[in-house]
């Protein structure tokens, strides 16, 4: 009987790491994912899977085993994960039915929401942002008076930054709701509802590890660099630029406590996790937890400052063999990748790097952009990860030294207005 990897949902960045560590092991690897955006990737890249799944809706578990089914895969996989955050909750289902009603309930992921609501009635109390649950766009304009500004909305079920925006003062609100009714989620799916919080001043971090029956390991702790665009009608929304690495074998006690407590508090007990919080008066804030390995290229990232093969690890307890012995480096390094969108901010790294002899500019994923309807099933996708340049990387000595060159790099003219609320921090 041959062992059978299924992955739910391509991942975004062109990596293929679980594949990678799948076929090493011998195991037959299964890609489920929506027609559209196969083709649209296979533009760029050759899916490595051995057999390619297409379907309409991979968020749906049922869909995706009827779909398989169809595809002549008749045994079971042995080991389901999801390629992207928008199919984590699938894979929690397929998993569930394919244990049977024996198996006792899986771990089926939190939306941002649900995350939010248990971390408040949990105890001790970690720190969040104040936040409040809205159903549809229109039901935060309704309430445009009871809201506190600056504040941000984020779709409870988003993911890749997809209809995140700033909104500094009321009488911006009514262009903001405007485009979230516009924006369709991954898949030309709608969102399920809308967090609105209060925007707070920090840098923001995330920390890349796994757990193992309930044990969490970190292993790298990167600070993001978040880009802001400005558009025509003056809306803010967000980009996560770019991210410095450090490997957390020494991670602060604060950083470490919440790794613990959210592990503790979701009941995540098995495999991978990325965790964002804003530090706050050197104090960690709660953003949100993701139940995957991180994307935009972090798997290699988090390899090349620890040396560790994060989709080895995450893949060889899913599979059930437990957590290996970790090893980190006696003197790891500071590494960050930034990714750029604009010509000036290409310009800008190419003449960095050929004045300072350091650095590299790395090729991207040479998606297209394409003119799709904004009820597209590519519509997200392109918007959100179509029309990066190049990613430019730079290891250092320091955080901080890699950091000043990200932001130099960053602010060229044409992202110069409005800083003085976004640079607070």
């Amino acid at each position: 009987m041959r062992k059978i990897f299924l992955q739910i949902g391509a991942t975004r960045d062109g990596q293929n790491p679980y594949c990678a560590v799948a076929k090493r092991e011998g195991y037959f690897t299964v890609l489920a994912e929506m027609g559209d955006f196969v083709d649209y990737q296979s533009l760029s890249i050759q899916l490595p899977f051995d057999l390619i799944v297409r379907l309409d809706r991979p968020e749906n578990p049922w869909d995706v085993l009827q779909a398989c089914l169809r595809a002549g895969l008749l045994e079971h996989p042995q080991v389901v994960l999801a390629g992207f955050e928008a199919y984590n909750t699938s894979a929690g289902r397929v998993r569930e039915l394919l244990a049977g009603p024996d198996a006792g309930p899986s771990f089926i992921p939190p939306d941002k929401y649900a995350q939010r609501m248990a971390l408040r009635k949990a105890w001790p109390r970690f720190p969040q942002p104040e936040f409040r649950f809205f159903a549809s766009p229109l039901s935060i304009r309704d309430a445009r008076d009871a809201l506190l500004y600056p504040c941000v909305i984020k779709p409870v079920d988003g993911g890749g930054g997809l209809g995140i925006w700033l909104v500094e003062e009321a009488s911006q609100l009514d262009a903001v709701i405007g485009k979230l009714v516009e924006t369709m989620n991954y898949g030309g799916r709608g969102f399920s509802g809308f967090i609105v919080e209060s925007w707070l001043p920090g840098d923001e971090y995330s920390l890349q590890g796994v757990v193992d029956n309930g044990h969490a390991v970190a292993l790298t702790c990167c600070q993001k660099v978040i880009e802001h665009h400005i558009d025509a009608e003056g809306c803010i929304s967000f980009y996560e630029s770019g991210h410095v690495a450090m490997a957390a074998q020494q991670l602060p006690a604060a950083f470490a406590s919440l790794m613990s407590f959210c592990c503790e508090t979701f009941g995540y007990r098995q495999g991978a996790f990325h965790i964002d919080f804003i530090m706050v008066n050197g104090e960690p804030h709660f953003l949100e937890m993701g139940f995957r390995l991180s994307g935009m290229g972090v798997v290699n990232l988090v390899e090349e400052v620890t040396g560790i093969n994060w989709a080895d690890v995450a893949f060889q307890i899913e599979a059930g063999r437990g957590l290996p012995v970790l090893h980190f480096p006696e003197q790891p390094q500071t590494i960050g990748r930034l990714r750029l969108r604009q010509r000036l901010q290409f310009d800008a790294a190419e003449r960095w790097i050929a004045e300072h002899q350091r650095g590299q500019l790395l090729p991207p994923l040479n998606l297209p952009a394409l003119a799709v309807s904004p009820r597209s099933s590519l519509y997200a996708d392109l918007t959100r990860h179509a029309g990066i340049l190049a990613t430019f990387r730079l290891a250092a000595d320091s955080r901080d030294d890699v950091l000043a060159v990200f932001q130099q790099i960053l602010d060229v003219p044409s992202l110069a207005p409005r800083r003085d609320l976004l640079c607070a921090e």
